[in-house]
Parts: structure tokens; C-alpha cells; sequence
């Protein structure tokens, strides 16, 4: 032990004394420093989670495999190329003293440059201390993965550097392995796999990476890099005893110990496939009933019974009965069973008969005649591929819950409700899957609510069909005609609900229409200031990340926000929606009775403004002419229903929101999903939408204003390579040679 602690000391004050590791580490802070900050400013609202962005990203990964191959080759590489290693074999030390001490100081020259890079979340927390978004837990199974991939690098450079004599070789294969076991299931699927299929998931991004950094430890991944270092550690042995003794069949000896290794190496991953361990630190999996769900069983009034069919013990088993055991002792109503199919085969057999289930693994929700059966090995495959912006945290158990949650209303009421998307004015389509145009994500959402989706093109001879429960006009590019308007008019006379998404840029037709009912729409496009560089020099909405971006910080007080304070929403483009400072405009004598209530829903920044020249590039604020933020983006109409005359009378609501995109299948993150669904519930006279709270589950909801951005930029970009750097320069100030003899000036006598 005592020679194996000189060695370490040794190994760590050559490299401390290194300026090209400083500056090495430099630039690796310098890349990962950026990558964090660009995530940080514009991922606020996004639905990652903290941990996430620190520990998923593929720049990441990159820099940190390129730093630590660079390390690790050198380890054993310098002694090979400068004769040292001949010297260092003829010391009185063992081989397995040389692998271990040499190792151990690589692997803590990797973490003293990679520690730096993954408290940038703590750094954020000093600059913002009310902001609680950063999951210990979490964050330590990311620390984990890093010390799990930093050990594996490490003795894999030792292992490329002995058998390459060029370090650049052995650094590239070294490189090349690392992504070929990081990013193996990002390979799959640019090859066109899959990394939801990849077999065992030992080596997958999409599987081990994300779940590391979701809170999620998987017993499999950990013997894999164990096994890995230990093997490579005997390997790197092996062949200082093979330079070492030089015996005729020490190439066959190594050959055989090398085979023999990795055998023993598959042995013991094939055991822990067989028998994988899971466990999940984050908090989503373990929290109480959802406000939606308590309201959804609240109205239970027939027997409903939840039965979860699996073998207890597995992994997925055993998260599906946490998630599963949530519900039990909830309502009288509901009744959960758990059925062990290993054990009980009487009851699991009449199970298959009753509700003709086809495999294992599955979560039975029936009541009376009606049933749903849930795979939970679809969802398992869901959880690992990919899912909602919003929906993070522990993916699979996201998923049960979401599914255990629409089978219960879908097995409970007779007949969902119907919600209509107009069409015909290219709006916004519910069967397109396009990323920032279509409407499919948020179409699988209604019907994970119990609704029915439907398309309405309306017709010049018959009036909207009584079967709508709510019709939806999303983002139309095209002007509706006069009878249409009229249309729409009579529809909500009678009764009905309707949700206007109406874009900027645009002549809808409803302007008049809308006034009538004690609404303004401005024919104007809301700016951030801190967006606004980001435009591009044409009228076309911009559909990328971060340009004409609207955050949507702040809410009115309305059943449809209630909860979404802490939430961003964000916005591309809007206009304004705001009240009629009258109160909606010429009525008749029954409508003074009961005027519309108009109540702002959400507002810009103060920050932005309201631009009124379309054509202005770049865009600026024009005083006297544009209007200055806050401004309201979205309001709700409701008229009838408020007073005890009118309890038996159906109220009418409307919602109008001045933008489109922010409903778009990539945007459905941060307080943008939650804003559309709560709107539509309160259409739909079923306020029992989800009380969302910030930063639940270490959702990274961190808004950074201008005031703290360039200090954020500073503590996170900047101090750390410069501290480097100033270090670099000490040790290249220290290193010079002060032995070399100075020239005496002429006709000065010889020292």
C-alpha cells in the first residue's frame, strides 16, 4: 500500500505541474460552461429536468470523453514513450501496484476537471436562492454515471496505451470507445433503430444516460462498467507481467487470461439480466394523488377495480405496484387488487378468461361491463423513447400514472364529451405531426382526458352540430366569411363553448365578432427584449428555438391558472387580447342584464412591447405609437351562471388566447400544456385539471432575466477556465529555469 500511495502522489504532482493540463481543462470548462448557460437562459419552461441538462447532453459527453482519453493514454503512454517504463518494471513495485496506483491517479485527474462542470446547478442556486429546482437525488445518480464512465475511460486509455505505442492512436481508439459505449443507442437510431429496442440497455443513451439522470439506477448498467473496469484493470496487469518477464508464451498466457476475463465478465452480466435491480430516487413515482385524480375518483359513483397483474420482484413490477399502491384506500368505490402470476395461477387464469389478456405484465381498470387493459411493457418502452417535453421526471412511472388516470374516466362515464378543431382556413391540424405546426401530441392528450377529437368544416345550410362540446379554432391562416362569424354566434347563443388561438399577422374575421362579446384583439405583435435579436428579417412566424420567444411569467386569478405560478409559458408572436375598457359593446336590453365577464388570463413581461409595424427590421419600440408591457395575451369570456337566477341556465365561455404555436407538438412544455388543458376543462365544465407545481420533481423552471444573465454568463462560462488559465500561468511562471547562467554585460566581471 505504501508503494502504491507514492506512486499515486507521484502521478498526481507530475500532472498538477503540467500547464497543458490546465489548459486542457480550460477549454473543456470553456465548452461545457457554454453548453450549460445556452440551456440554462433557454430551456426555462421546456419540461427537462435539472439534472438533465447537466448530465444529458451530448456536448457533454463529447468534451468529457475527448478529456478524459487524453488523460488516460497518458498515464502509462509517457513512460512508454520516454524509456521510463523499462526503468519503473526494474523497481522494487508490482505490476498490480503500477495499474492500481496509476489508475487511481487518472481517475481523480478526470474528476478534478469534470467536478467543476456538474455543479453549475449549485452555482445557480447562490445567484437564485428562492429557486428549489435541484433534486439531490437526482443529481447524485448524474455524479454516479460520471464516476462510473470516468473509472471505465480510465483504465480503457491504460488498456489502448500499452497496446498502441502512439498515444494519438491510442487516444482516438480510446475516444472512439467511450462513444461507442455512451452513445450507443444515439448510433442506433441515426442508423434507423431504435434505442427504445436496444436489447439489453446496458450501453444506451436513451436508456442508461436519461434514466441516470431522471433518478433512476439500474443494477445492470452498474455491473456492466464494474465488470468492465475490473477486466481491463487484470488486462492492463497482464501485460506489464508480459513486459516485464518477457516468457516464450506470455503472448499466449495474456491471449488466454484476456479471453478468459471476458468470459467470466459475460457470466456475470447474463446473471445480473436475469435478475436487474431498479431503484428510483426521484420523487414522482412516490408523490400523493394528483389534484386530477382525486376529483376524477371523487366522482365515482359505480364500483371500479384496479388489478395489476405481474410477478412481484421484478423491477417493473415493483414500480408499477408503487405507482399502483397510490390508489389504494383512496375512494370506497375503487378497489385495488395486486395478483402475483407467479404464484397465484388460479386467479391470474381467470383473469386471462375474463378480460382475455395476451400477456404478462399488465394493469386490469374495469367497471361493470367496461374494462381497459394497460401494458406496462408498452409503457416501459414509451418511458425510454421519447416522450412529451413535459413529461419527465421517472418516465414509466409518468406514463402509468397518465394511463391509470384516462382509464379511469374512460371505464367510468358512459359517453366522453365532444371536442371539434375547425377547418378549412389552414388552421393547425390534429392528424399532422410536424414538430412546430401540428396538433397530434396535444390531440393524444385530449383523448388521454376522455374526450372525443373531431374535425368541423362548417356548412352554409346547418347550424354547428348539437354533439359539440367545445369547438376549437386553432391558428387560422385565412379569414372566416360573414356567415361563418354568424355561425359561431349562434352557436354560442345556444349554449356552447368555444377557444379561439388566433395568431399575429393575420385578419381572422372575428374582430367585430369578438368586440361583441367585451373583447380586443390588437392587430399587433408582442416582443421580448430579450428575444427580439433573435428575429429573423421576414414576416413569416419563425417556428425555431428561441426566436420571437414570449415568456408568460405572470397570471390573472382564474380557475384555468390556478397553480401555474412558477410556470413559464412561452409564447411566439402573440397579440394582444385584452378587455374592452366598455365592457363588450352595443348589446341588447336582455344582454345588459347579464353583461360577459372578461377575465386577462396571462400577461407578457415588462419587458416586452406591443409592435404595430410589421415591416420594421430589425424591430424596435416606437414611442407614441407602440405600447409598452405587460400585456394581456389571454383572456376568458363567461356569461349566464353566475347568479342564483341563472344556476339552472348553462353558462357560455369563451377563451382567446393571440397565439397558436404555443399548443404545436414541440411546445407543449413548461406551463404551455397545462394553460391549453385547463382551458379546455373549463370549457368542458370539469374543473379538475392539474394544480401544477413548480419545480416538482426537479423541473428546471428557472427564468434568468437580463439583470442576472451576465453575472450567470460569469460564474458559469467564465471563472471557471479562467481559473485554469491563471494556474496554468503560475505553473508555466514557476517551471522556468532559473539554473541557466545569466551573461554579464560587457565589462562587468564573471559572477
Amino acid at each position: 500500500m505504501n508503494s502504491i500511495r507514492i506512486l499515486w502522489r507521484r502521478e498526481l504532482k507530475c500532472w498538477l505541474l503540467m500547464p497543458s493540463y490546465f489548459l486542457m481543462g480550460a477549454v473543456f470548462l470553456a465548452v461545457t460552461g457554454m453548453t450549460f448557460w445556452m440551456f440554462a437562459v433557454t430551456m426555462a419552461g421546456k419540461g427537462l429536468l435539472t439534472s438533465e441538462i447537466t448530465f444529458s447532453g451530448m456536448l457533454f459527453w463529447m468534451a468529457f470523453l475527448a478529456m478524459a482519453s487524453a488523460v488516460s493514454v497518458k498515464l502509462l503512454g509517457d513512460d512508454q514513450e520516454r524509456g521510463m517504463m523499462e526503468l519503473l518494471l526494474t523497481a522494487p513495485v508490482s505490476e498490480l501496484d503500477i495499474v492500481l496506483a496509476k489508475a487511481g491517479a487518472g481517475f481523480q485527474l478526470i474528476l478534478i476537471l469534470a467536478l467543476p462542470a456538474i455543479v453549475y446547478p449549485w452555482i445557480l442556486r447562490l445567484v437564485f436562492p428562492d429557486w428549489h429546482g435541484v433534486d439531490a437525488a437526482m443529481w447524485l445518480t448524474g455524479l454516479l454515471l460520471v464516476l462510473l464512465v470516468a473509472g471505465m475511460m480510465t483504465v480503457c486509455g491504460m488498456f489502448w496505451s500499452l497496446l498502441f505505442r502512439r498515444q494519438t492512436t491510442a487516444m482516438v481508439a480510446t475516444f472512439l470507445t467511450g462513444v461507442l459505449i455512451v452513445f450507443r443507442g444515439s448510433l442506433r437510431s441515426w442508423i434507423g433503430g431504435s434505442a427504445a429496442d436496444a436489447s439489453t440497455g446496458f450501453v444506451a443513451v436513451a436508456s442508461h444516460v436519461a434514466s441516470f439522470a431522471a433518478g433512476m439506477v439500474d443494477s445492470r448498467s452498474l455491473v456492466f462498467y464494474l465488470t468492465l473496469m475490473a477486466v481491463l484493470l487484470f488486462i492492463n496487469v497482464r501485460f506489464l507481467q508480459l513486459a516485464r518477464y518477457r516468457r516464450p508464451l506470455g503472448n499466449l498466457n495474456v491471449t488466454v487470461s484476456f479471453i478468459l476475463a471476458w468470459l467470466l465478465a459475460g457470466l456475470i452480466n447474463y446473471l445480473a439480466l436475469l435478475h436487474p435491480f431498479r431503484l428510483d430516487v426521484s420523487t414522482l413515482g412516490r408523490e400523493p394523488l394528483s389534484g386530477m385524480a382525486v376529483k376524477t375518483l371523487e366522482k365515482l359513483t359505480t364500483p371500479v377495480r384496479m388489478i395489476l397483474v405481474a410477478p412481484l420482484g421484478e423491477p417493473l413490477a415493483n414500480s408499477a405496484f408503487r405507482v399502483v399502491g397510490k390508489y389504494s384506500h383512496i375512494h370506497p368505490s375503487l378497489e385495488v387488487q395486486v395478483v402475483d402470476q407467479g404464484r397465484d395461477l388460479v386467479k391470474t387464469r381467470e383473469l386471462v378468461a375474463q378480460y382475455k389478456l395476451r400477456e404478462s405484465y399488465v394493469v386490469i381498470v374495469a367497471c361493470g361491463s367496461r374494462y381497459r387493459v394497460l401494458s406496462l411493457r408498452a409503457m416501459e418502452r414509451m418511458g425510454e423513447g421519447h416522450l412529451r417535453p413535459g413529461q419527465r421526471g421517472s418516465p414509466f412511472s409518468a406514463t402509468l400514472d397518465a394511463e391509470l388516470l384516462s382509464a379511469l374516466r374512460s371505464v367510468s362515464q358512459e359517453a366522453p364529451p365532444a371536442v371539434y378543431f375547425l377547418t378549412g382556413h389552414d388552421e393547425r391540424g390534429i392528424t399532422d405531426f410536424s414538430d412546430y405546426r401540428g396538433y397530434s401530441e396535444i390531440a393524444g392528450i385530449i383523448r388521454e382526458r376522455h374526450a372525443d377529437i373531431r374535425t368541423l368544416l362548417l356548412d352554409n345550410t346547418a347550424p354547428v352540430t348539437n354533439d359539440c362540446s367545445v369547438l376549437v379554432v386553432a391558428g387560422p391562416a385565412r379569414s372566416l366569411a360573414a356567415w361563418e362569424s354568424a355561425k359561431l354566434r349562434d352557436y354560442l347563443v345556444r349554449g356552447g363553448c368555444l377557444m379561439l388561438l388566433l395568431d399575429s399577422g393575420h385578419d381572422t374575421g372575428l374582430e367585430s365578432f369578438l368586440e361583441g362579446w367585451g373583447d380586443r384583439i390588437g392587430q399587433d405583435r408582442i416582443l421580448d427584449s430579450r428575444t427580439t435579436p433573435l428575429l429573423p428579417g421576414s414576416r413569416e412566424r419563425s417556428w425555431t428555438m428561441g426566436a420571437g420567444e414570449v415568456p408568460v411569467v405572470h397570471y390573472g386569478t382564474h380557475p384555468i391558472v390556478e397553480g401555474l405560478d412558477g410556470l413559464v409559458s412561452t409564447f411566439v408572436l402573440p397579440r394582444s387580447v385584452e378587455p374592452l375598457s366598455g365592457g363588450g359593446g352595443s348589446r341588447s336590453l336582455s344582454d345588459q342584464v347579464d353583461k360577459p365577464r372578461v377575465t386577462p388570463l396571462a400577461y407578457s413581461s415588462g419587458q416586452s412591447w406591443a409592435d404595430m409595424d410589421f415591416n420594421q427590421n430589425p424591430p424596435q419600440f416606437n414611442e407614441g405609437y407602440d405600447r409598452h408591457g405587460p400585456l394581456s395575451v389571454a383572456v376568458c369570456v363567461e356569461k349566464g351562471g353566475a347568479s342564483e337566477i341563472t344556476m339552472d341556465i348553462k353558462p357560455i365561455r369563451m377563451v382567446v388566447i393571440g397565439d397558436s404555436q404555443f399548443a404545436a407538438n414541440r411546445c407543449l412544455a413548461g406551463g404551455n400544456e397545462p394553460l391549453f388543458m385547463n382551458a379546455l376543462e373549463w370549457l368542458l365544465e370539469r374543473e379538475d385539471h392539474v394544480a401544477a407545481s413548480p419545480d416538482q420533481g426537479g423541473l428546471y423552471t428557472l427564468q434568468i432575466g437580463s439583470d442576472r444573465r451576465s453575472l450567470t454568463f460569469l460564474l458559469i462560462v467564465v471563472v471557471p477556465p479562467g481559473l485554469l488559465l491563471t494556474l496554468m500561468i503560475v505553473f508555466l511562471l514557476a517551471r522556468r529555469d532559473k539554473r541557466t547562467p545569466v551573461l554579464p554585460r560587457k565589462g562587468e566581471p564573471l559572477p
